[in-house]
């Protein structure tokens, strides 16, 4: 694996610098670390923005367009200058055990309104014109250029790299490169290619070989057409799904404010009224429902606690004395029949005595019982005191319901009284529709969005399986060999074995990211019970922090200074995957933080991240402690000092160093 260190730089006519402006950034084992400070607006920038271009030319800015990186070189041009603008660094390549010294010098000059950048490349002070036309692949192939923020990034914008949407795909593609990932993916391109040209060998120009390679090729076409259109709308719904969430959160909050001002009477005096209305209709019910209780004519009863046995008794003398006449008068019949039996069989006088005799037991026995009246005597004492019971049981259950009915009432008219006037409302139910719509809106754009993804993955599907049945009628049509087709089958395992290969080191490598990410940022914070693990998902790359109780912490309560640190943390675990391999520079790095988190990076970032590591700072941000930690490490320092008058920068070193 190859390393790069810059040896120098320097500038001609680009932004503050005029005239040709050299820093020494060479290093030694035990002092990695060269200090840039200058005031704002004396170059730091733009000295990043140099070593960007000047190695990497519009691919070190793969976001901007050429016109826009036209744009952006014309904007840093010199306008006093007589004199191309240029970039010279001086760079040594250690790989394969030996060492080469190149001299990189990317040159612009102005040809009519456009801009025209020549490169070259030296070695051993001579022009290699070859390593000049390859010189892009060379340096790509060391570290990609969309990659190269990575190592030469500005502090202050750092940040974005703690963005939830970016970070993922910024993670899966510099983990792929930084395994040789990509050396897979172009293992399998040449598998493709290989099995392309083999279909391909033997095959005349036939019209039928023809119509079916341009099928082939349109299925391609549709294919990539609809990948295209696939990546954009993902983008497109995250970007909706946020907005969705944030109009769906503000309505929220609003609702519940509202509710709190008096929305949910309002809203609810509907069914309020309607809800007096038949608390109303219930409690008249329960008082006619009481009012036929209290009717019953056995309940005054109840209230005749002292009279009652008396009445028992009248009844039961009332009760004895029907008894005795039924018998009176069936004892009656019965002397009537025995004397009638007995007839003119006895004398007279025996007849008379006995007849007499009979009377007088008669009366004896069933002499009449003086009882009083009363209008109750043919009701049983039982049955009325069930009765009297029964009635008693309904009024308590009649007036409870008409106590809960009552009670229910007054707590409905209550509300009522608690329902603001629709005028009172009239702002905030128009501010509430209009919050409505910007939520129904966004879930409808997310909802046709999300429509659209669907049916373009059912298109990529459909379109995947007709360029899968070109291919392989390209595949069993028109080979000639069976070698040949047993080499197209091996090529095609082997793609696919290199696909789960890949995914798998991916997977793998995820859980290295999380304890690598989790330790540096640990290391930074100054709050260490603040994060307890920060997570990779091994499919999506999805970054996700856990706190110390193991709840997952948004990024959102993560302050500028923390995120920044997170981000960092993320450089130090890839740029570190690297094992010093590239060199690191960092613009403004210590903008944001405190002391303490100042002093962490210096020694646990700068200090150890790479071989060679330049920072460019205000005169404020290296400073008091934060410049003593540095010192152990620093080998040169330099100062860019601006003249106002003349309005360019100038190079100073300070001759001091650390001892």
């Amino acid at each position: 694996m190859a390393k790069i260190t810059i040896d120098h730089i320097s500038i001609e006519n680009l932004g503050p610098f005029r005239e040709r402006q050299t820093l020494d950034l060479s290093v030694s084992g035990g002092r990695s670390v060269i200090l840039v400070k200058a005031l704002n607006g004396s170059g730091k920038t733009t000295l990043l923005t140099a070593l960007q271009i000047g190695l990497y030319g519009q691919k070190a800015l793969s976001t901007l367009r050429r016109s826009e990186y036209e744009a952006l070189l014309l904007g840093m041009q010199r306008k006093d200058a007589t004199t191309n603008a240029y970039v010279e660094i001086g760079v040594t390549v250690e790989m394969g055990g030996g060492r080469r010294r190149l001299l990189v010098r990317r040159e612009w000059r102005r040809k009519s309104l456009e801009l025209v950048e020549e490169l070259s490349v030296y070695e051993n002070d001579v022009k290699d014109l070859e390593f000049s036309q390859t010189w892009d692949e060379f340096i790509g192939s060391i570290l990609p250029g969309e990659l190269v923020q990575l190592f030469l990034f500005d502090g202050e914008k750092i940040e974005a790299l703690a963005n939830p949407d970016r970070l993922p795909e910024l993670l899966k593609r510099a983990t792929e490169v930084f395994l040789g990932i990509g050396g897979i993916e172009e293992l399998g391109n040449d598998l493709k290619a290989l099995e392309r040209r083999t279909t391909l060998k033997s095959k005349n120009a036939s019209s039928e070989f023809e119509a079916a390679r341009a099928s082939v090729s349109s299925w391609e076409a549709q294919s990539l057409e609809l990948t295209t259109s696939l990546q954009g709308l993902i983008q497109d719904q995250a970007a909706a799904k946020n907005a969705a969430e944030v109009a769906r959160g503000t309505l929220e909050k609003f609702t519940n404010d509202a509710q709190r001002r008096g929305l949910a009477a309002y809203e609810q005096a509907a069914a309020i009224r309607s809800g007096v209305v038949s608390r109303k209709s219930d409690a008249v019910a329960a008082r006619t429902a009481l009012t036929e209780a209290m009717s019953n004519a056995t309940l005054p009863v109840a209230w005749l606690t002292k009279l009652w046995p008396t009445y028992c008794t009248m009844w039961e003398g009332h009760q004895h004395t029907k008894h005795a006449k039924l018998l009176s008068q069936e004892f009656k019949k019965r002397d009537h029949r025995i004397l009638a039996s007995l007839g003119a069989s006895v004398p007279k006088a025996s007849f008379t005595v006995l007849k007499k005799l009979l009377e007088e037991d008669l009366q004896a026995s069933f002499a009449p019982r003086r009882s009083g009246t009363t209008a109750m005597l043919d009701a049983p004492p039982k049955d009325v005191e069930r009765q009297v019971q029964d009635a008693k049981e309904r009024l308590r259950r009649d007036l409870a319901q008409l106590r809960a009915s009552q009670a229910l009432l007054d707590r409905a008219e209550q509300e009522i009284g608690q329902i603001p006037a629709e005028e009172q409302l009239g702002d905030l139910l128009r501010e509430l529709q209009e919050l409505s719509r910007e939520a129904s809106t966004a879930d409808a754009l997310l909802a046709e969005i999300s429509r659209r993804i669907e049916e373009v993955h059912s298109n990529l599907t459909h379109v995947g399986a007709r360029l899968k049945g070109a291919e392989e009628r390209l595949k069993t049509e028109f080979r000639d060999q069976s070698l040949e087709a047993k080499g197209l089958d091996a090529a095609g395992r082997a793609r696919k074995a290199l696909g789960i290969f890949k995914d798998r080191l991916l997977a793998s490598k995820a859980q290295w990211l999380s304890e690598m990410i989790t330790a540096e940022f640990r290391n930074l914070l100054r709050k260490r019970n603040l994060v307890g693990k920060v997570n990779v998902d091994p499919v999506s790359y999805r970054v996700s922090i856990q706190d110390g109780q193991g709840r997952e912490l948004p990024m959102d309560r993560l302050s500028a200074g923390e995120r920044q640190l997170l981000a960092i943390s993320v450089l130090s675990a890839l740029i570190k995957e690297r094992k010093g391999r590239f060199p690191v520079v960092v613009d403004t790095p210590l903008a944001r933080l405190d002391q303490q988190h100042r002093l962490a990076l210096i020694k646990r970032f700068f200090a150890t991240v790479s071989h060679q590591v330049v920072v460019l700072s205000t005169d404020q941000e290296v400073d008091g402690l934060a410049y003593e930690a540095l010192q152990p490490h620093t080998k040169a320092e330099y100062v860019l000092d601006f003249d106002d008058v003349q309005g360019r920068t100038t190079v100073h070193r300070l001759e001091k160093e650390a001892a």
